[in-house]
């Protein structure tokens, strides 16, 4: 065997690999409960969780991403299912498709709202936490804290949630769309009174699920809250839709979800019949009856198609 052949072997066995060294200077955290503090100084709490890897290296290794990997924020509606976190991946289970995918994903814990007893958020058109906390300020302080402590891929952070937590979601594609690839807003809406505030502004790729027997949300608006039509079509205009065409991504005898590949970012609306105030195609994801948010034969995974979504137009960033 030639001798430069032989040193070269020797460096590939003796050398650590690339692919084994951490993320430049950034710490890897693994799964867990975390707090960060507010510019106010309040403290807030958000579960972690950090999708464990395998690598090819010269001995084998395991353990937190030590390459970039997208995140996604997982905002739980406003209720009093303690834990709130625990209840929001068992509907969602957003945390079991980041494991399948190698996501983080953050579930932030609303502040309490001590007249109703629920924790919750203070977004467009809706209030549900803690007279007082901004969680606009609390959703920035988070993608700091992630883009210091974890190996995130800044360019593809999500943000979805159910009921308040879509409000929420579509507030922070409203007021933050430079910071998040995509938003993913299930069984939510604008308030009225935001219309006009997030009518204008960057684009950012959404992807909403909603079902026309939604009771909570009601998906043909009312006073307060603008409905999935108008939400739709706000997007639409922002991410600079004119006469494009729609396409049909996925039909069934309960669910349509249409598309339109606007020039600024795409915008998807799944339409749903039959189901209540649901997370689509989770477990029991809503407020009244449990057989109410029974996924019929035919309805959507909403976290299948969200992550199948973000992978997909991932390839064109």
């Amino acid at each position: 065997m030639p001798l430069l052949l032989l040193l070269l072997l020797l460096l590939f066995f003796l050398l650590p690999n690339a692919k084994c060294q951490t993320c430049g200077d950034t710490p890897s955290y693994p799964s867990g409960s975390f707090n960060v503090t507010l510019a106010g100084g309040n403290n807030r709490t958000f579960q972690l969780f950090t999708p464990w890897t395998e690598y090819e290296c010269s001995s084998f290794c395991v353990g937190p991403p030590q390459e970039k990997r997208p995140l996604v924020i997982n905002w739980h509606g406003c209720n009093a299912h303690v834990p709130v976190v625990a209840y929001q991946e068992q509907i969602s289970r957003i945390e079991q498709s980041a494991s399948d995918y190698g996501y983080y994903a953050i579930t932030p814990v609303g502040s309490k709202e001590d007249l109703i007893d629920q924790f919750g958020w203070n977004t467009v058109g809706i209030q549900c936490g803690k007279f007082g906390e901004d969680d606009f300020v609390f959703a920035e302080t988070l993608l700091d804290w992630a883009a210091e402590n974890l190996c995130v891929d800044t360019a593809r952070i999500y943000s979805t949630g159910f009921s308040t937590g879509a409000f929420h979601s579509n507030g922070l594609g409203c007021r933050m769309p430079n910071r998040f690839a995509g938003i993913a807003p299930i069984a939510g809406s604008f308030g009225r009174l935001y219309e006009s505030e997030c009518k204008q502004g960057s684009p950012v790729s959404v992807l909403s699920f909603h079902s026309r027997g939604d009771k909570t949300v009601p998906y043909d608006g009312n006073f307060e809250w603008l409905g999935q039509a108008e939400v739709t079509s706000l997007w639409e205009k922002r991410n600079g839709c004119t006469n494009e065409t729609a396409r049909v991504t996925y039909e069934s005898e309960t669910t349509i979800c249409k598309r339109k590949e606007c020039p600024g970012a795409p915008v998807e609306d799944c339409t749903l019949t039959g189901l209540d105030h649901c997370w689509v195609g989770g477990r029991s994801g809503g407020f009244e009856s449990p057989g109410s948010c029974a996924s019929q034969p035919g309805d959507i995974d909403a976290t299948k198609h969200m992550f199948e979504t973000w992978e997909r137009e991932a390839q064109h960033l």
